[in-house]
C-alpha cells in the first residue's frame, strides 16, 4: 500500500473514529496541497525566468542570481528547487522541448496529415524563433565548455530525439506515407537550418528575408517528398 492510500484510509478512520479530528486531518492535507502547488509556481517562475534572461543577455551573465531576482524569490529557494545552474537549464531544456510539442501540435492538428508535413519548415520556424527556443540554444552552446552539462544535455537530447522520431513517424503513418531511409537527417538538417535563422534574426535584426528561405525549405521539402502532390 503507497504511503498516500496509507494516510488516507488511516486518515478517514480517525475521522469515523474521533469526528472532532477531521478538521484537523483535513487541514493537514490542504496544507500540503497548497505548499505542492506553492513549490510548482515558484518552478514556473524559475524556468520562465531564467527563459526571459537568456534570450536577453546569454549563458555567461545567467547567473542565478540574476535567475532569482527577475523571478522575485529568494536565491534560497531558486537553490531549494534547482541545487545547480546546471540543474537549472537542463529543467529549461525539458520545459521547452514541451512546449515547443504542445505548439506543434497546435499548428499542424488542424491539418490534413500531408498538409502539415508539408507546413513542417513554416511551423519550425514559429516554434524555433521563439524566446524560450533561442534559450535552449544558448545552452547548447554554452555546453560546449561544461562537460557535466554537455553529457546530461546529450542524454537528454536523445530522449528527445526518440519522441520526435515517434511522433513523425505517426504523422507519415497519418498522411498514408513512408518516411525516407534518412528522415532522421532531414529533420536534423531542417532544425538546424531553422535555428540557424533564428540566431541571425536575433543578432542582425531583419536583414534577410525570413520567409524568403522558409519557402525555400518549403519546396525542398516537396522535392524530397513528391506523394506530397499527390
Amino acid at each position: 500500500m503507497s504511503s498516500d492510500v496509507a494516510e488516507r484510509d488511516g486518515g478517514d478512520a480517525l475521522k469515523a473514529a474521533h469526528p472532532a479530528a477531521s478538521g484537523a486531518v483535513e487541514a493537514v492535507r490542504r496544507q500540503r496541497s497548497t505548499q505542492a502547488e506553492r513549490s510548482a509556481e515558484t518552478r514556473t517562475k524559475l524556468i520562465s525566468a531564467t527563459i526571459d534572461s537568456l534570450h536577453a543577455v546569454g549563458y555567461s551573465l545567467t547567473t542565478v542570481s540574476i535567475v532569482a531576482e527577475r523571478a522575485g524569490v529568494s536565491r534560497g529557494a531558486l537553490t531549494h528547487q534547482f541545487p545547480s545552474k546546471i540543474d537549472l537549464m537542463l529543467a529549461v531544456v525539458q520545459f521547452v522541448y514541451e512546449s515547443d510539442a504542445a505548439q506543434y501540435r497546435m499548428l499542424l492538428g488542424s491539418k490534413s496529415p500531408r498538409d502539415a508535413i508539408a507546413s513542417i519548415p513554416q511551423a519550425m520556424w514559429e516554434v524555433l524563433s521563439r524566446p524560450s527556443a533561442i534559450a535552449v540554444i544558448e545552452i547548447m552552446l554554452a555546453s560546449r565548455a561544461d562537460a557535466t552539462l554537455t553529457n546530461q544535455l546529450k542524454m537528454m537530447q536523445s530522449e528527445i530525439d526518440v519522441d520526435a522520431g515517434r511522433d513523425m513517424a505517426r504523422l507519415f503513418k497519418l498522411a498514408g506515407m513512408e518516411d525516407r531511409t534518412d528522415g532522421p537527417a532531414i529533420h536534423r538538417l531542417f532544425v538546424s537550418a531553422v535555428r540557424g535563422l533564428a540566431i541571425e534574426n536575433l543578432s542582425m535584426g531583419e536583414r534577410g528575408n525570413v520567409g524568403a528561405s522558409i519557402k525555400v525549405l518549403t519546396e525542398i521539402m516537396a522535392l524530397l517528398y513528391p506523394q506530397l502532390k499527390s
